[in-house]
């Protein structure tokens, strides 16, 4: 990754999650998003030890396995195992200065769910996310909406462009698509043996049965 002057707009959007497994709403979300910015490039980072939630069902090495082949024909989209690497938890402002440090003064994007964004102020020095990434967040069905400090911290911005004025700072909330696939129902329905193509990649499905994944509750 190479590093940006201050003169530099395209941005770079960071997508982290479980991904376990990803799944179709993943994919469509991370594409909507790079095609409202000149198909700048998206960033799948997979959790090692989530913070503020359950602790993933499978190993890294097979989530992040499974990321690269959902990728592998999207120049757009773009694996990166930082956290992986890490030990501990994956903190994600972590993350965010690790970045900002390499991209200097380009826009930097962190893109999450609803459900995630009504949960930011849970989130580990979330009061810092402002100096470092603007917030893009994708509709969820039945999510409810921030809180009041959290929508105090970061601006809105009624447009894509808006983001590209500053490296930081503001919230995009996205009217679609919608993270309309829920990873739990996934897993279940593995575990079932129901039908999957709609909602996991081919490659990646295939990848599942290979290795027996998602076979116990």
């Amino acid at each position: 990754m190479t590093t940006a002057g201050a003169a530099e707009t395209h941005p770079l959007v960071l997508f982290g999650g479980t991904f376990d497994p990803v799944h179709e709403a993943h994919l469509r979300c991370a594409r909507a998003v790079s095609d409202q910015f000149d198909h700048c490039p998206v960033y799948l980072l997979p959790n090692a030890v989530p913070p503020h939630r359950t602790q993933p069902h499978t190993s890294g090495e097979h989530r992040r396995a499974m990321l690269k082949l959902a990728c592998v024909d999207d120049p757009r989209l773009r694996v990166d195992d930082r956290e992986l690497r890490r030990t501990g938890p994956s903190w994600t402002l972590d993350t965010l200065r690790e970045y900002r440090a390499e991209i200097g003064d380009r826009p930097l994007i962190f893109l999450l769910g609803a459900d995630s964004y009504a949960q930011l102020h849970h989130w580990r020095d979330w009061r810092h996310f402002p100096d470092y990434c603007h917030l893009a967040v994708a509709p969820r069905p039945g999510a409810p909406g921030p809180t009041p400090s959290v929508e105090e911290a970061f601006p809105p911005a009624r447009k894509p462009a808006e983001l590209l004025q500053s490296p930081a700072g503001r919230v995009l909330l996205l009217e679609g698509p919608e993270l309309d696939i829920a990873a739990t129902h996934v897993r279940t329905a593995l575990q079932q043996g129901s039908h999957m193509d709609t909602r996991i990649p081919p490659a990646v499905l295939d990848y599942i049965r290979r290795y027996g994944l998602y076979t116990r509750a």
